[in-house]
Formats: structure tokens, C-alpha cells, sequence
């Protein structure tokens, strides 16, 4: 009899093929004899072990080209598409919130971002993660491209946008949020240099907003 976790898997494994595709560097393994025998000699679970509206723990048997196998950790989102970053210029400044994260317990300097939510469109998700963490409207927006920020345990492709935007507003309380920097450029890079900036999105979605600014400006 299959385990529930390993049901589940197979419904993924329908539902986004993507994520299960062939190759030879690290072959899943499907055969679920195989999938029971592991699990029975090492006390790990195989399949989707945990489930969130945000994310999908998946663990997979995995086989390498010497034949070894082991459990393989992937953190998948739940919804398939629409999780953004949001690159906001307000008056010529970058604009980053200071805000707590769990994860790491302490506060950080980024720019907005979001999960994607099932019914709505990324730009519907844009608009809506830009009210929510700095109180602003787009007047203008921009795709520079998309990052997957550790691809080591995560497939999360996440969208980034440059925006124009209105007057940001703190909103208190909200999401941990304590405070919102405007920075011209120069400072933003010198905030980078000096370690002030860590968050890994906030880094990559940078550089991709400087690989693809003189086209940004040229629209405008």
C-alpha cells in the first residue's frame, strides 16, 4: 500500500512534469519497491512531507552516476507561477523596506517581494505586494527577468519588476515592516559594498536591473 506522502508526490509529479524531468547526473527513482526498501533502512520519508499554502517539502529518492542513492530535500511553491520582486524608483531613488525575517531572526534591507497566489496574475501580485509593504502605487512597470535565488534547495522562479511609483507610506505593524529607505543609487551601492544589503533577491535582482538598464531608460 502507498504512503500518503508518496500519493501526493505522484500528483505533483502529474500536475508539473517540469520539476521530475530526466537526467542522467541525478536520476529520480520511481520505483516504489525501491522508494519502500529505502525508506524502511534509513528512516527517512520520500514524497511531499509537508505542505503549506506557500510551499511543497519534497524529498526524492535520488541516484547518481556511481549508482549511490540518497534522499534529496527541494523546497517547490505551492502555486506554480506569479511569486515577484519588485525593483521601486520613487523620484530617482531605490526604495527598500527594513523588515524581520523569521529565518534568520534579525531585520533586513530588500526590496518588496512575493509568494504567488492562486487567482491572481503577477502584475495583479505586483500591485498588490507594493500597497501592502510600502503603501505605493506603479506608474510604470518594467520586466527585467527572473532569478531562482538558491537553486540548491529551491525552485522557486521569481519574477522581477522595476517600477515607477508613487509616494511610499509605512504602514505600521504590517509584516514586521519598521522602516522604508530611499536611496540614490550611489548609496544603494555603496549599502552593497558595505554588507548592509545581504538579502539574496534584492542582490540578483540588482544586477539584473543594471544588465538591462539602458534599454529602462530609453523607454522612458
Amino acid at each position: 500500500m502507498q504512503s500518503a506522502e508518496w500519493k501526493e508526490y505522484l500528483n505533483l509529479i502529474e500536475e508539473r512534469p517540469e520539476l521530475f524531468r530526466s537526467n542522467n547526473e541525478l536520476n529520480i527513482v520511481m520505483d516504489y519497491e525501491l522508494v519502500r526498501e529505502f525508506e524502511k533502512n534509513t528512516g527517512r520519508k520520500i514524497g511531499i512531507v509537508y505542505q503549506s499554502r506557500y510551499n511543497l517539502l519534497v524529498v526524492d529518492l535520488v541516484e547518481n552516476t556511481n549508482g549511490d542513492r540518497f534522499a534529496y530535500e527541494r523546497l517547490i511553491p505551492a502555486v506554480k507561477k506569479g511569486a515577484v520582486i519588485a525593483i521601486p524608483i520613487y523620484e530617482g531613488k531605490f526604495v527598500l523596506s527594513k523588515q524581520y525575517r523569521h529565518a534568520i531572526r534579525q531585520f533586513q534591507y530588500a526590496f518588496p517581494r512575493g509568494f504567488g497566489e492562486k487567482g491572481i496574475s503577477l502584475k495583479e501580485n505586483l500591485k498588490k505586494e507594493m500597497k501592502e509593504e510600502i503603501g505605493a502605487d506603479i506608474n510604470r512597470v518594467y520586466h527585467v527577468g527572473a532569478v531562482v535565488a538558491d537553486s540548491g534547495i529551491g525552485s522557486n522562479q521569481v519574477d522581477v519588476f522595476a517600477c515607477d511609483i508613487t509616494k511610499p507610506q509605512l504602514k505600521l505593524h504590517y509584516e514586521q515592516i519598521k522602516e522604508i529607505k530611499m536611496l540614490a543609487e550611489p548609496e544603494l551601492v555603496k549599502w552593497i559594498s558595505e554588507g548592509k544589503i545581504t538579502d539574496g533577491f534584492t542582490l540578483s535582482g540588482y544586477a539584473l536591473y543594471k544588465s538591462k538598464e539602458d534599454v529602462l531608460h530609453s523607454d522612458k
